[in-house]
């Protein structure tokens, strides 16, 4: 399929979004993301195993997997479906998580420590929870939140299965957090529900099919919600990532400026990832422009490994 034949796929308004956005050589990475797809990656759990175990038991079923820069545990598989990778005994034992590489850094720039108490405030089904989880040693305190019952028992089995025993699974609306445990955690993780453009393929139509500008706005109006109750619940010289799926800047920059106006003791820290898929955050949109520290944010761009991404810093003074 061509790149002419993937955007008539797409719907008109995003495409001029994307094209308001991002450069020529950049709109042909993403057309064939959302074309090709991405390859399968996982992140080794050392709650339970070690790369040693699972190297190993890949090279006796002749599965080549290739470390990323990411994570020292963070690994891509070319030539393989994820089917394939789930069929094994450590996919089974909760040795390894499928997950995409971008879905990986949101807690890598939360500078997570043990004996922290922890929120991620829309959490299943639990991959960003479980590597918090890996990366304390099951020593930190994490509440695992999710407002659906049918999510939150996804996010239960993968607690049990992956060993992450520090993990306390939560059920209530994330927007009144905030007021219910007022500056009560040393860190929170956002990843809010969004339209999910950074995660398209072509193949999927269920991908894009309901995308419009309407449901756009209806996510922005929660997305501000949720940012304020994580806020409200951060305690102070606290650290708020807050993060999407998505590559708009409506549910991203414009959201962060909205939080960034209303509370002046809120600021965007340094993000440090160089990849060539990376940009920062930006700075202006058509006629609008945005506060400068927005450019400490980046902006994942989806390619044939990683899925697209907005990822924000943001400390409260």
């Amino acid at each position: 399929m061509s790149i002419k034949n993937v955007k008539h796929c797409l719907p008109k308004e995003f495409i001029e979004i994307l094209e308001e956005i991002f450069t020529d050589n950049q709109l042909g990475m993403i057309y064939k993301s959302f074309q090709q797809g991405r390859n399968p990656s996982f992140r080794i759990n050392e709650l339970k195993s070690d790369r040693k175990e699972i190297l190993d038991e890949l090279s006796r079923n002749r599965i080549k997997a290739i470390n990323h820069s990411i994570y020292k545990n963070a690994f891509i598989v070319k030539g393989v479906k994820e089917s394939s990778l789930r069929k094994l005994e450590v996919y089974y034992e909760g040795k390894i998580y499928l997950q995409n590489l971008s879905s990986m850094l949101p807690p890598l720039f939360l500078d997570i420590n043990e004996n922290q108490t922890i929120l991620d405030m829309c959490a299943a089904p639990g991959g960003k929870s479980l590597f918090m989880a890996d990366l304390t040693k099951n020593n930190a305190t994490i509440f695992a939140n999710d407002v659906n019952e049918i999510r939150r028992q996804r996010l239960s089995y993968n607690i049990k299965k992956q060993g992450a025993e520090s993990i306390i699974v939560v059920g209530t609306d994330g927007c009144t957090i905030g007021k219910r445990l007022n500056e009560y955690f040393d860190r929170i993780l956002l990843d809010a529900p969004c339209s999910g453009e950074g995660t398209i393929r072509i193949k999927g139509v269920k991908s894009y099919n309901k995308w419009n500008e309407k449901r756009i706005k209806s996510y922005v109006r929660i997305q501000k919600k949720l940012i304020d109750s994580a806020y409200n619940a951060l305690k102070p010289n606290g650290i708020m990532v807050y993060s999407t799926c998505t590559l708009n800047p409506f549910e991203n920059e414009e959201v962060v400026e909205y939080i960034l106006d209303k509370y002046k003791n809120l600021q965007i820290e340094d993000i440090s990832l160089t990849l060539p898929n990376v940009t920062s955050g930006l700075s202006k949109y058509k006629n609008k422009k945005y506060k400068d520290e927005l450019k400490k944010a980046i902006r994942i761009i989806p390619n044939d490994i990683m899925e697209g991404f907005f990822i924000t810093k943001l400390r409260k003074k």
